[in-house]
């Protein structure tokens, strides 16, 4: 079955549209030139962000006879949710001189209809090439705290953000050759407890500990992470809500709360599809032996130095409308 991204994708390849790389406003534009990313919890974007468009549907699930489910009724004390917003930019936002166009700079900056009300975009931007997607991807797959339930987290600071360092899976891997200097099984054992969720082998528990990698039962939790489109599309989910919250609440599996929050956050009426938003959301889910008054932090931080393939450049606000094409090259 396509995920919202690949529909979304999908939709944008039959209109033609090529996508060039991405644009995000934000008051910390150094952060993210560091490939710091900051996600807020889900209560925090739904009421002060969602790119100054205040979606009243946004958050809902929308389901036949006029039934609806809340974000609140998916996340139901066992799981909460991130996101981070950012613009896409496609090749027709240019003009044949491969400058950004009037219209484009207009809409990103929320002049067109909100220039009277105060809701015009004011802070500075990021852009990043098109290699960001790839590189999001290669972050879930290479950070072994998203991948092994086993694995203890980053403590929460005193601010009640959790900062995780990513694509640090050769960092792992050294320290366990620290351990065990031979390339036999346990070794072998251990790497593959980086990339699986459960421990692999009957020594890399030892491994682990030793380590002090291993988290205790009632602090575990799963992690998720996903870089999608928003897709555009006004079908209701024909299911019953009954039906879906019994799935939910019966699951033990992050990705079925993955794949409701998805249709909360991930699927938007098609009258805002000039958004052209793509977003990345992290979500933690509590296990079975999870401690009930367990805290979820109020934000996360992603620290992912970007590579050389990924293009970030800071762009003063008043000077958006000199973007050219090349300025998303790597």
């Amino acid at each position: 079955m396509l995920t919202l991204h690949e529909k979304q994708r999908r939709k944008y390849n039959a209109e033609g549209k090529e996508p060039i790389g991405f644009i995000k406003f934000n008051d910390h534009a150094s952060d993210l030139i560091e490939g710091r990313f900051f996600l807020t919890a889900i209560e925090h974007f739904w009421n002060n962000g969602r790119d100054k468009i205040k979606d009243e549907s946004e958050g809902i699930i929308r389901l036949a006879n006029d039934e609806k489910i809340e974000y609140s009724e998916i996340l139901n004390n066992k799981a909460q949710t991130y996101i981070s917003s950012f613009t896409v930019l496609f090749s027709d936002d240019f003009d044949d001189n491969k400058k950004i166009k009037t219209e484009t700079v207009h809409r990103i900056l929320n002049k067109s209809e909100n220039e009277e009300n105060g809701d015009i975009e004011t802070r500075d931007a990021i852009i990043f090439s098109l290699s960001l997607m790839d590189y999001i991807n290669a972050i879930i797959n290479n950070t072994p705290e998203f991948v092994n339930h086993e694995i203890k987290k980053p403590t929460i600071d005193d601010d009640n953000i959790q900062r995780f360092k990513t694509n640090n899976l050769l960092c792992w891997i050294d320290e366990i050759m620290s351990v065990n200097q031979c390339l036999d099984d346990d070794f072998c054992n251990a790497r593959e407890s980086l990339e699986q969720k459960n421990l692999q082998g009957v020594h890399t528990k030892k491994i682990f500990q030793k380590k002090n990698w291993l988290e205790k039962n009632e602090n575990r939790i799963s992690i998720g992470l996903k870089g999608t489109y928003v897709y555009y599309n006004d079908e209701i989910l024909n299911k019953k809500k009954d039906d879906i919250l019994k799935e939910i609440h019966e699951s033990e599996d992050i990705k079925v709360y993955e794949k409701y929050l998805a249709e909360c956050f991930v699927r938007k009426a098609n009258k805002y599809r000039n958004q052209h938003e793509y977003r990345l959301i992290f979500s933690e889910f509590k296990e079975a032996n999870t401690k009930k008054n367990f805290i979820f932090p109020d934000g996360i931080e992603l620290e992912c130095p970007l590579s050389k393939k990924v293009c970030a450049k800071e762009v003063k606000n008043n000077e958006v409308g000199n973007l050219r094409l090349e300025d998303f090259e790597k």
